[in-house]
């Protein structure tokens, strides 16, 4: 009688298998055309108001007319997701930039802020003649 049973035991046991595969492969999500989301926050400590679609300009303009230690923007600039933010104590500028795609680049200027936001909101950059270039490094791929 246990030889009778090694067959079923064998059928039992593969169909079993077949159907994990066959509901595995119906219960895996299916592949996204759209970029994967995109976490972007300035770091605690900053007051950022969002300028919603602006450009760098505008947002130089913004956040020169902003009195503290941390003041920051957010806004959307050709489809990126842009944080900007000061840092009056350190004599820095960070940006911080989520593109479409998904990638996320940091990027620092250090030197004389009020002046570099003064060539920011008249020349739409902020690498002004004279100053340190920025550092600026990949976040996130």
């Amino acid at each position: 009688m246990s030889k009778k049973l090694i067959p079923i035991a064998f059928v039992v046991a593969a169909v079993g298998v077949v159907w994990a595969v066959i509901a595995g492969l119906e219960t895996r999500p299916a592949a996204r055309s759209e970029a994967t989301a995109v976490i972007l926050r300035a770091p605690d400590g900053y007051d950022v108001n969002d300028l919603g679609e602006a450009g760098l300009t505008f947002a130089a303009s913004e956040l020169a007319l902003r009195d503290g230690a941390h003041p920051g923007v957010e806004f959307v600039d050709g489809g990126d997701r842009v944080i900007l933010l000061v840092d009056r104590d350190r004599d820095l500028i960070t940006e911080l930039r989520a593109s479409a795609t998904g990638t996320i680049v940091e990027r620092t200027w250090p030197g004389p802020v009020e002046e570099r936001l003064g060539w920011a909101a008249a020349n739409g950059n902020l690498e002004a003649p004279g100053l340190d270039p920025s550092i600026g490094k990949n976040l996130y791929h």
